[in-house]
């Protein structure tokens, strides 16, 4: 059966077993961009990885998590796990000329939706305490913040049934002005004393979308709408490493995955290579999406990339190309 239409956090379930999420929104014509999530335990031996104490349970078959996969040390050892054993799976991206682990649209077997998962729970009632916290949560955001549960979802271990005594609860807000809407109700919650929202670090204390409910750590992110999906045939040329400083022009795609922030007067750190057509720092690294707002200054060290489409080229600087030191920082 051909999956279409996946989106950024659909979750996919392999014909081998493997659990991948989608990753963005730009894919090749037969496979996806994703992540590995999850390895059944008897595949385990074919990967040059480490994992976590934990096991999950997905329909009888034991799953193991990896401890890190894209570091600069551990994606190489993935790509050659999979080179080396589940070929189908490694492609050599003409688009962004690198190897890719990518998803086979014919060796898909389950997709779990966030959205159609929340419908599913709504229907049939929650079927323990984690569950129900989080139908009791996406109702207060839907109330509360005035947006449709439809443009709410359920990610993570509750969208594959996998969750156990410590998960937490992951949901998805479709379409930029829900989240900011759901973003901007979670702060009224916690004024009223409902939920109390993370602040540790500087990333939690400026995006405010983590927190704990009912004794429950949650967090809440973006996945775009259909109609702001927009793709355009294009090229990624890696040109090397580099650290830039620039001012953001833009944030509004900086609530996705991958976060985009448009960008003008950039510079090099310790170089002197001229960096004027840098229009975008883009970060493939989740935490640091909605962390720089308009007029803001941003600090990256990342991979730079000629970008081409019909009739136009730039550079964009890209955090998560699996290389050494990478980060994306801000100053007002």
């Amino acid at each position: 059966m051909a999956h279409h239409n996946l989106r950024d956090g659909d979750a996919v379930v392999t014909t081998h077993g493997f659990v991948f999420y989608v990753f963005g929104y730009e894919h090749p014509r037969d496979r996806y961009h994703g992540f590995l999530k999850y390895v059944p335990e008897d595949h385990a031996p074919n990967f040059d990885l480490q994992w976590l104490p934990v096991t999950w349970q997905m329909q009888g078959t034991t799953l193991l998590r990896p401890t890190e996969l894209y570091s600069p040390q551990g994606y190489p050892r993935l790509v050659e796990s999979f080179r080396n054993h589940y070929h189908e799976y490694a492609v050599h991206s003409e688009q962004l000329d690198r190897w890719m682990i990518t998803i086979p649209r014919r060796l898909i077997a389950r997709v779990h939706r966030p959205s159609r998962q929340l419908m599913r729970l709504e229907r049939r009632g929650p079927s323990d305490p984690l569950e129900e916290k989080a139908l009791a949560l996406t109702d207060l955001l839907s109330r509360t913040a005035g947006i449709s549960h439809a443009h709410l979802g359920v990610h993570g271990s509750i969208n594959l049934g996998t969750h156990h005594e410590g998960s937490d609860i992951d949901l998805a807000v479709y379409g930029a002005s829900s989240f900011r809407k759901a973003k901007a109700a979670l702060t009224l919650l916690e004024s009223r004393g409902v939920l109390t929202l993370k602040r540790g670090d500087r990333i939690d204390a400026k995006r405010l979308n983590r927190g704990v409910y009912q004794d429950e750590d949650f967090v809440v992110n973006a996945t775009r709408l259909y109609s702001e999906i927009h793709t355009r045939p294009r090229t990624y040329r890696p040109l090397g490493p580099v650290e830039v400083e620039c001012r953001c022009a833009s944030a509004r795609e900086s609530v996705f995955r991958p976060a985009v922030y448009e960008v003008d007067g950039c510079r090099e750190i310790g170089g002197d290579r001229d960096l004027d057509d840098v229009k975008e720092v883009v970060s493939m690294i989740g935490m640091y999406r909605d962390v720089a707002a308009e007029g803001e200054g941003i600090r990256a060290r990342g991979m730079l990339e000629k970008v081409e489409e019909p009739g136009k080229g730039w550079l964009r600087v890209v955090v998560g190309a699996a290389q050494p030191g990478e980060y994306l920082d801000w100053t007002p």
